[in-house]
Order: C-alpha cells, then sequence, then structure tokens
C-alpha cells in the first residue's frame, strides 16, 4: 500500500523539466545527399528532381501550352521560369509596377517594380497561345507578363480591379484565374467581393461582373459555361448562423462556429447569367 500510495502522490507534484535535461543533437535540418531531413527527424527521399527556391514557398504553377516552360510564385516578389524536364531556372523576372496601367512592354530589370506584390492565394495563367502569363497579386490586381518567341518573359502593367469595399478594406483580393479558348477574356476570381469578374484580356477593361458564393477561389472554364469553387459555400441570409470571413466579411458557420459549407457556382456565359449554385451532395446551393 505504501508504495502504490507514493506513486499516486507523485502525480500531484509538479516535476521542474529543463531543456539541459535532454540531451543537444547538432543534426543538420535540410539536404542530406538525395534526401531531406525534417525538424521532425523524418527523412524524406522525394522522387523526380527538386527545384530549391528559398523563401518563396510556390504556390501555383502553369505549364505553357507547348509544354516547355514552367512558371511559379509565391511569398517573394518575383515570377520564377523552369525548364520542365530538368528543373533548370530559366529566369527571374520582377513583377509590374502598379503604376503601369496600360499593356506598354518594359525591361525585365524595371526600376518601379511592385516590391510589395506577391501571388494571391492562386492565380497563375498562360493565355492559350503562350504569349501572355497572368498573375493573381494579393494586393489586388492582376500583373501580366509577354512571352516572346524566344521564350523570354518580359512585365507589361498592371490589371486594374473593381474595389471590393469591404468593411475593413478597399482593394479586392483576386484568386482564380481562367482565360477563354481564344484568349481575349480574362476571369478573375473575386474573393473578398464574392463575385466573379470579366475582363478584356487585353487592356483589363471589366466587361462584365456576376455574384458567386462566399470567397470564390478557383475557376474553371468549359465550354459557355464556368465554374467558380467557393471556398465558404452559399452566401448567408437572415436566418444564417454566420461568424468571421475576414475583413468585416461573415460567412456561414456551425454550432462551433467553424465555416460549415463550400459550393460551386455555375455561370452560363451565353446566357450571361448564374445558371446555379451546388453544394457537395448533389443539392443546389444557390449563391
Amino acid at each position: 500500500m505504501k508504495r502504490l500510495a507514493s506513486l499516486t502522490l507523485a502525480g500531484f507534484f509538479a516535476i521542474p523539466i529543463r531543456a539541459d535535461d535532454f540531451a543537444a543533437s547538432a543534426a543538420t535540418v535540410g539536404r542530406n545527399g538525395a534526401s531531406i531531413i525534417t525538424p521532425a527527424n523524418q527523412l524524406i527521399t522525394p522522387a523526380g528532381i527538386q527545384v530549391e527556391l528559398p523563401g518563396m514557398r510556390p504556390q501555383a504553377l502553369a505549364l505553357s501550352p507547348d509544354g516547355k516552360m514552367l512558371v511559379t510564385a509565391g511569398l517573394t516578389h518575383e515570377l520564377v521560369a523552369l525548364e520542365p524536364v530538368t528543373g533548370k531556372i530559366l529566369q527571374r523576372v520582377a513583377l509590374p509596377s502598379d503604376r503601369v496601367l496600360e499593356p506598354k512592354p518594359v525591361a525585365t530589370t524595371i526600376l518601379d517594380a511592385d516590391e510589395r506584390a506577391q501571388l494571391s492565394f492562386t492565380g497563375l495563367k498562360f493565355s492559350p497561345d503562350g504569349s501572355r502569363i497572368y498573375l493573381a497579386n494579393v494586393n489586388g490586381d492582376i500583373k501580366v507578363f509577354s512571352v516572346s518567341r524566344e521564350k523570354k518573359i518580359s512585365p507589361i502593367f498592371s490589371m486594374e480591379l473593381p474595389p471590393a469595399n469591404a468593411p475593413e478594406r478597399k482593394n479586392e483580393i483576386p484568386a482564380g484565374l481562367a482565360v477563354s479558348a481564344d484568349g481575349k477574356k480574362l476571369y478573375v476570381a473575386l474573393n473578398l467581393s464574392n463575385r466573379l469578374a470579366e475582363l478584356d484580356a487585353a487592356t483589363g477593361k471589366v466587361l462584365r461582373i456576376w455574384p458567386v458564393g462566399v470567397a470564390p477561389f478557383d475557376v474553371v472554364l468549359a465550354g459557355h459555361k464556368i465554374y467558380v469553387s467557393n471556398w465558404g459555400g452559399r452566401r448567408p441570409d437572415a436566418g444564417s448562423v454566420t461568424g468571421p470571413a475576414g475583413r468585416g466579411t461573415r460567412v456561414r458557420v456551425d454550432a462551433r462556429s467553424i465555416a460549415s459549407e463550400g459550393s460551386v457556382t455555375v455561370i452560363d456565359l451565353a446566357q450571361g447569367n448564374v445558371a446555379a449554385g451546388v453544394q457537395p451532395g448533389g443539392k443546389d446551393g444557390g449563391d
């Protein structure tokens, strides 16, 4: 009984533990030949070629229509082009200035590059003929680049987007992009204002705007219909339980105050209207 009592009592006393009580490790985190050692002492051996992009944390990829160039972007203020087969970095391109709002080619090493801009959640596309690249800038515009026949990328200009005018932010947050088959129209998910915009792909002029669900993320174009994935599902109505969705906007939530649904908005471009809003499970979700 004494032994049992002593063990039980031990559980009620805090025993101080210091870092010095454990053996230190000087193991290097990172590359180890063809493998990588993680901070959790896991050894990972990736398949294929690994291209290191320090500081970038790439968030999107786009492959040119001819398959000869891969571009990526992330937290750094640049677009990086790679050779898809070898992984060789071909070019690093500064993002076009937000003061250049007309499609006039500028030098790759532009002095007034937008050093605050970076890729949004997603949003990186080639035009169907491979002559342009579009990048969604989290600060509220679309960065446009030209691609020469020699595969040289040059920053051209920035496309202004209509303001979101959310309670806590004026500028929009663009996300997913899609380009029409003829290359004449660019579709942009406007994540903050819950809309989809159709732009003139050459000039950035806004042609049409549709309401979609909450926090639209990505866009897919198929024939005369366009599909928009909505992170936050349907827009809240008067009877909805809601929580904050960011920048003063609201989203439907469950009893745990967690966003409770997602949806897909279907827009018929030929008719010019929202054809349907679909929730997982096949239910009509509205917008």
